[in-house]
Parts: structure tokens; sequence; C-alpha cells
């Protein structure tokens, strides 16, 4: 089976798309998850993309609020999430991102409130994504980035009241480590829904510094038959998981994750986790 790995670039932090284009390739990964800032100049984009060989596996989105009780700021994000389906789809992307407000830990104090604005939003979101044959994925969060989906199970829930046949789970190793009981369960309750993995250890570093047996959620992917790209999404170790910039060379310290990370994945994955 041909796989795709990838990276999240937002990682490198505040450098140049070319630089986050020209370290990508030199840790060999097949694509990259972009971010979906619409400042960007689709046709600049394309060009870096294609000067270093570089598929894009998926853009994540801004940070906004589709389930705010402000109805403004909830028209906002929705809006976002229209024009970046637009913008999307002249890079060449095939997929897109949707989460909730990373921050945003409570909800109005009303769950089915709550429950009805986000499944308003995803809807009008996907019925745009419909038009343009772009496939969406839901990334499952924590409880410490946002109150609303944060396992599997809500996942699904969520996808099976909205009903829109490209519209999938992204679940990552890291977030699933805090809120799973059993996260390699929970890949296979995903099953054809796994849209996208996303990997890092327990402490969001390389495979190895933390505590996830990445290997047995690698052999999980196999069980379902997930042919999607695994996606690595790592920061320098240091304070503040929301910033990738940390004290001293965390570019370097991060790339040498990558490399090292990306050298195990292959192995688990080509040799479907031999456990001789």
């Amino acid at each position: 089976m041909t796989r795709d790995y990838g990276l999240t670039v937002w990682t490198f932090g505040d450098i140049s798309f070319e630089k986050k284009c020209r370290i990508s390739k030199e840790i060999g990964v097949e694509g990259v998850e972009i971010q979906g800032d619409l400042s960007q100049d689709p046709e600049k984009l394309v060009a870096t993309l294609k000067k270093y060989d570089l598929k894009i596996l998926s853009v994540t989105p801004d940070n906004v609020d589709i389930s705010s009780t402000d109805e403004q700021i909830r028209t906002n994000a929705v809006n976002y999430f229209l024009d970046l389906i637009t913008w999307s789809k002249k890079i060449g992307a095939e997929r897109i991102c949707v989460h909730g407000d990373v921050g945003k830990t409570q909800g109005c104090g009303d769950f089915t409130k709550d429950w009805k604005l986000l499944i308003s939003s995803v809807s009008e979101i996907l019925k745009k994504a419909e038009e343009l044959d772009m496939e969406v994925v839901y990334e499952v969060l924590n409880r410490y980035e946002n109150h609303q989906i944060v396992t599997a199970k809500e996942a699904l829930r969520l996808i099976d009241e909205v009903k829109f046949e490209k519209f999938y789970a992204l679940l990552d190793s890291y977030h699933m480590n805090i809120e799973e009981a059993n996260p390699v369960e929970a890949i296979k309750e995903a099953g054809k829904k796994l849209g996208v993995y996303h990997v890092a250890d327990s402490n969001r570093e390389a495979i190895g510094n933390g505590h996830i047996d990445i290997k047995a959620q690698v052999e999980a992917l196999h069980e379902i038959d997930y042919k999607g790209p695994i996606i690595m999404e790592m920061v320098a170790a240091g304070p503040n998981p929301f910033t990738p910039m940390k004290d001293g060379n965390y570019l370097e310290e991060v790339t040498m994750y990558y490399k090292d990370s990306l050298e195990k994945l292959k192995a688990y994955d080509v040799a479907k986790v031999s456990l001789s």
C-alpha cells in the first residue's frame, strides 16, 4: 500500500513558506498540511509546493468559533470557512479541516444549544464543500483546547447527524492520549470514517519521547484498512503548547523529531507492525 506521510508546517513557526517547504522536503515527507491563511496568494503557494514536489495533504483553519452564541461571531466564522473552501480549491487541496475555537473550554452552559449551533454551522460549511467536491475532516481536540468534540464517539455522532458523504473524523494521537480510554479502540471505532490521522507522542514531541504506543495505533490503522495520510504534528520541548517557537534552536530540534519519527513510522507501516 502506498502511503502519504506529511507534517504540519505551522510547527516550524514564523519563517517563510518556502523555507517550511524546503525543510519538509529535506525531512523526506510526501506532503504537508498547510495553514488556511487566506491572505496568501494561491498561485505563489502552488508554485512553491511544485518547486519542492510536495502535495497538499490537508488545510488547517484559522482559529474561529463556529458554535458561538454571538450570531455575528458565528456568522463570521462560517463565512471564513466558506472562503477557505474556495481558496483551498484554488491551490488544489482535496480536503480542509474544521475544528472548534482553540482555547474555548466552556460553552454557553446549555449543551443542547451549543450542539445545535455546531450542527447548523457545520451543515452550512458542508453544503459549500459538496458544491466544490471538497472533503472535510473534523479534528477531535481535547478538553484543554475546546469543549466540543473531544472523542471519536462525539465526532461520529456529529458525522451521523449531518449526513454528508465526504465528512470524516481527524484523530490525533496526542489528543487521544488525553481523552480516549483506549486510543487504539477509538481508531477502530472510527473505521471507514477516519479521514486523517495526526501523530505525536504524549508530550507532542517525537515518537519515543513519550509513552504512547504508536506502533499499536499504526497496527489499528491497518486493521481498519486506513489509506489516508499519516501527518506528524510535533513541537520542540518547552512551555506553551500553542506556539512552536521555544527557547534555543527549536527549529533544529523539531526537524530532528520529524526525521526520527518518519523513520519509525515507515518501519511500523511498511512492516504492518510485525510484533515478532
